[in-house]
């Protein structure tokens, strides 16, 4: 049980679920969204149909799951703005909350869970001790695999 991290592709997990994390400005233009919007055709669509009527803000710590045919797509809103700068974009208590939901989901439908080592802390510049802590505890009675490339 618990976190397990392996050498891969992300996009080529085996497991059932995959998440990432996504800002609440409705946009999946770089970093593992844009790879998964590219493989899953109907993912930013159904994205863009969530976030439409809400404000950024409500969007925050929400998980949004898409069926894509074999393999759901958690879009985990971790992250209120995105951006090129140096800035801490992660918000660490909206991706917490959407972690914890997230394994309750999977939980709930007996789903393996698949989700990027290092989540948040890319593009969004958030500190891995800080996330890795996040996941920890929100898996910490379930498996999640982190792939590691």
């Amino acid at each position: 049980m618990g976190v397990r991290v392996i050498q891969g592709n992300l996009l080529e997990a085996a497991e059932d679920l995959i998440g990432h994390q996504v800002n609440c400005q409705s946009v999946m233009g770089s970093g593992v969204a844009r790879s998964l919007k590219e493989q899953y055709p109907t993912l930013f669509n159904a994205f863009l149909e969530f976030c439409q009527g809400k404000t950024p803000e409500s969007l925050l710590g929400q998980v949004q799951t898409v069926e894509t045919g074999g393999k759901v797509i958690a879009n985990l809103f971790g992250q209120l703005h995105y951006g090129r700068s140096k800035k801490v974009y992660t918000d660490y208590r909206a991706l917490g909350q959407a972690l914890s939901t997230l394994k309750t989901y999977a939980q709930e439908r007996s789903l393996s869970v698949a989700l990027p080592y290092y989540i948040g802390c890319g593009l969004a510049n958030g500190d891995w001790t800080i996330v890795s802590k996040l996941i920890d505890d929100a898996f910490s009675d379930y498996e999640v695999v982190l792939y590691k490339l």
